[in-house]
C-alpha cells in the first residue's frame, strides 16, 4: 500500500516540475502571443488547461488527445485557424477528460483518478 502511494507522489512531482518548466519556457510566452494564452492549474483531483478564445465560438474549436498531447484548434471570427499542442508528462489519452467553454474561455479537465479509454479521440465541449 505504501508502494502505491509513494508512486502517487512520484506522479504529482513530476507534474509539479512539468508546470513550472511550461510557464518558464519562453516559448510559451511567445505562442501566448502568437495564437492564444494557455494557462494551467493543479486541484487534488483535476489538471486544468485554460485556453482564452474570445473570438470563437464552440462549434469552432477542436480538442485531441493523443498520447501525451492535448491539441487545441479554432477558428477565431475574422481570423485564420490557429492551434496549440500541449506536451504533459504523463499520457492524457489514459485519464476521463472532458471540456467546457463560456465567456470565451475554454477549460479542459483532466481527471487524475479516473481513467479514459486510452485512446486518440476528440473532446466534446459542453457550454
Amino acid at each position: 500500500m505504501n508502494d502505491h502511494n509513494e508512486h502517487k507522489k512520484d506522479d504529482m512531482s513530476e507534474v509539479e516540475k512539468w508546470m513550472e518548466q511550461f510557464f518558464l519556457d519562453p516559448l510559451t510566452s511567445y505562442m501566448d502571443q502568437l495564437t492564444f494564452r494557455i494557462d494551467l492549474y493543479e486541484t487534488h483531483t483535476h489538471i486544468i488547461v485554460e485556453a482564452l478564445l474570445p473570438d470563437a465560438e464552440p462549434e469552432d474549436i477542436d480538442i485531441v488527445l493523443e498520447d501525451h498531447n492535448i491539441t487545441i484548434a479554432a477558428k477565431k471570427k475574422n481570423k485564420d485557424s490557429c492551434s496549440r499542442t500541449i506536451e504533459l508528462p504523463f499520457r492524457v489519452a489514459d485519464k476521463r477528460v472532458h471540456a467546457q467553454f463560456a465567456n470565451g474561455i475554454l477549460e479542459v479537465w483532466i481527471d487524475k483518478n479516473l481513467s479514459g479509454n486510452g485512446k486518440k479521440r476528440y473532446i466534446i465541449i459542453s457550454e
